[in-house]
């Protein structure tokens, strides 16, 4: 029971310090100017595998005793990551309401892009007529949440990969097991 509440206690904690490093990068990008930027936006996936690799390391060497099976690291990978993704929403629907003109220069973007996919005016315009019924906040919240577990599952596949170590038996207890299969 002791170890079930560290690893919700410290996801919780390690989610905290992940959001805050991807927050302060994305008011960064906002001050300067370039939060529209994708290839400055695809720092925040190396953020984001960095700071799971660090989250998961430190549960490990914390919290475990230098120890963690495969399965551990992967669930502790995207529970941080969950716990950073409701900061992450948060931050995002308080910049919406501060800033309101972002989402028309995402709307701006994706219909740039759709026109240079040859789509039509009309299914451009029936595109963001539906984008824009997805934009309220409880939907940027939750879809936030799910990005950011899904991301951190598909991060922490890799990252557990190098994170876990498996306990070794003690050399007295291999032998002495040894002796009663032999009996």
């Amino acid at each position: 029971m002791e170890q079930k509440s560290t690893f919700w206690k410290s996801a919780m904690t390690l989610g905290l310090y992940l959001a805050i490093a991807l927050i302060l990068y994305n008011v960064v990008l906002y001050v300067l100017g370039e939060n529209m930027n994708k290839t400055l936006g695809l720092i925040t996936y190396v953020i984001m595998g960095a700071g799971i690799y660090w989250c998961q390391l430190n549960y490990r060497n914390n919290e475990l005793g230098g120890y963690i099976e495969y399965s551990k690291a992967l669930g502790f990978g995207v529970a941080v990551m969950l716990f950073a993704g409701v900061l992450n929403a948060l931050y995002t629907v308080i910049l919406l309401k501060v800033d309101p003109s972002i989402m028309e220069q995402v709307r701006i973007m994706q219909e740039e892009a759709m026109l240079q996919q040859g789509m039509s005016e009309e299914q451009i315009e029936m595109t963001g007529e539906m984008m824009s019924k997805f934009q309220s906040p409880i939907v940027i919240v939750i879809s936030s949440l799910f990005t950011f577990a899904f991301i951190g599952f598909l991060i922490s596949l890799v990252t557990s990969i190098f994170i876990k170590r498996k306990q070794e038996e003690d050399a007295f207890e291999e032998a002495m097991d040894e002796i009663k299969a032999e009996d």
